[in-house]
């Protein structure tokens, strides 16, 4: 390996490491919430912390888990079981649904949804 290789690593890795120092950082300081709607209509927005322990149930068709930091569909009666074969909701952004049952389950951050106003 020539020298201007080891320079070149070196900086890619130096890039990286200051990336994902960044992108901790911002994660950490957002709080996460876990949000039930039926059939459009918000139903529950629960603060995910560690101590966080709850079951709700949706009319006996779905079942919600929320657990520390983590949210997931425990269980549904529809029968393709997507949004239960989804898994364990752990970053803000992601979801599960449940289209039979018009359901959804999501984890926003603690901020506005909000990004940027155009005029």
């Amino acid at each position: 390996m020539k020298w201007g290789d080891a320079v070149i690593i070196g900086a890619v890795l130096l890039v990286a490491a200051a990336l994902a120092a960044v992108l901790a950082m911002q994660a950490v300081g957002d709080r996460l919430y876990a949000e039930v709607w039926k059939d459009g209509s918000l139903v529950e927005r629960v603060a995910l912390e560690e101590q966080t322990d709850r079951t709700i149930e949706l009319d006996g068709h779905n079942t919600v888990v929320l657990l520390g930091k983590t949210a997931k569909m425990q269980y549904a009666d529809c029968r393709d079981q997507v949004c239960v074969r989804t898994g364990t909701l752990t970053r803000a952004g992601q979801v599960a649904v449940c289209l039979p049952n018009r359901v959804v389950l999501k984890i926003t951050g603690g901020q506005s949804d909000i990004d940027a106003i155009v005029s």
